[in-house]
């Protein structure tokens, strides 16, 4: 998340309230706009400033990229338990997309459950391609999103039942 909270320890909203003296809505503009990737890195929400800081050496960029791929990877190995194993992770969206050393930060993450990154075919942005290695037990795809097509297509299929 860019700005807003991930998962916290329902206790400490009561706590943060007391100890700074703030009302609700304080604590709904701390969570929802002064949180996650921003409330880490104290440099932007935007990933490319935050990369920027990582390329840098800026120790809470650091901490927000290694923490972000770290919370993906779990969420990743919570579908895989789900699932009883995976076959295929893709990367998608605007960070998915573009993001090759997001990529390869997550699939670092993911080598215990047999991700191998092939860092030559990850080292593009925007296109579809498979990334992963050809000894990887688990298949890693960049497939670029085209919300535009899928919004048409959903305007086309609500005015047909017009």
């Amino acid at each position: 998340m860019a700005t807003r909270s991930g998962d916290i320890d329902p206790a400490i909203i009561p706590y943060i309230m007391k100890l700074d003296n703030l009302t609700p809505e304080d604590i709904e503009d701390m969570l929802n706009k002064q949180s996650g990737a921003w409330g880490v890195s104290g440099v932007s929400s935007d990933y490319r400033d935050i990369e920027d800081g990582y390329n840098m050496g800026d120790q809470r960029s650091i901490l927000t990229l290694e923490s972000q791929a770290y919370k993906i990877a779990q969420f990743i190995g919570q579908y895989v338990i789900s699932l009883g194993g995976v076959d295929v992770i893709t990367f998608t969206g605007g960070v998915g997309e573009n993001g090759l050393e997001t990529r390869e930060r997550i699939c670092k993450y993911l080598e215990p459950i047999g991700v191998e990154l092939d860092k030559k075919a990850n080292n593009q942005k925007g296109k579809e391609a498979k990334i992963s290695s050809e000894s990887s037990k688990v298949q890693v795809y960049v497939v670029p999103t085209n919300e535009e097509l899928m919004i048409a297509r959903d305007t086309k299929s609500i005015i047909n039942e017009l």
